[in-house]
This record gives C-alpha cells, structure tokens and sequence, in this order.
C-alpha cells in the first residue's frame, strides 16, 4: 500500500498517511502516531543527541533538529513537527505519511550516527553550524 509521498519518502519506503490528501481512500490505513514525543529507557546521553544536524555540513540548510519534544524536518513541504519515540537507543519517527525507525549508534564528538532500518551503514550525521 503506497500513499502520495514524493516529498517525505524519497526512497519509495511503504507508506500510511494521515495527510488529508488520501483521508477518503478507503484502502489507506491511518498511521496511529502518539500525541506527544515518548522517552524512556534512556541507552544514549540525549544531551550529546539534542541538536540540530545535517548529513552535508555544506548545505544550506540541515537534515533536522532534534529536541525532547519533536524531531523538526528542515525544508519540509507542510508542518515539519513530528512526535517520535526514543526507546534505549531506538528511535520510531512518526511522519505525515509513514513511520521510520532506526537505531542511535553513536552520539559522540559532535557528530550523530544512525543505522535506519532499511540501509545496511549507519548514517552519520554533524552539527549544523550555518
């Protein structure tokens, strides 16, 4: 089941949507995406994971901020706030139209890597300084 997407999911990942878009096609199954973000089970020092982080610390802008409230995507195309859930080292990202999940590996010397469920290496991340 893929629902409209071009924006979010580059990579063609299977969707849900509780985007208006596809709010009356009935075969679309809304993603149930918590109110708030949850944290608990602490596996990762959150004060060195909080930051704003880019994969390209020669962009214009960054990937995203990530904050105790949300993760906050840079350049997305509507309201960029989304509730996750860190669970140890697990984080469950809840966006418009489909979830993504991955694992913190490494929060260490000002740089953030995370191995996402469909990719064999981790990503790895820097602060952004612009």
């Amino acid at each position: 089941m893929n629902a409209y997407n071009e924006l979010a999911n580059p990579d063609k990942k299977e969707t849900f949507t509780i985007s208006e878009y596809n709010t009356d096609n009935p075969e679309i199954e809304n993603i149930k995406r918590p109110e708030k973000t949850i944290i608990r089970n602490l596996a990762i020092d959150t004060t060195q994971a909080f930051g704003i982080w880019t994969q390209d610390p020669n962009g214009p802008h960054a990937d995203f901020w990530l904050t105790a409230k949300d993760f906050l995507v840079a350049d997305y195309d509507g309201d960029g706030h989304m509730p996750y859930i860190l669970d140890g080292n697990k984080i469950t990202i809840f966006y418009n139209d489909f979830v993504q999940k991955g694992t913190i590996t490494s929060t260490e010397n000002d740089t953030l890597k995370i191995k996402w469920a469909d990719f064999d290496v981790d990503t790895k991340y820097v602060k952004f300084e612009n």
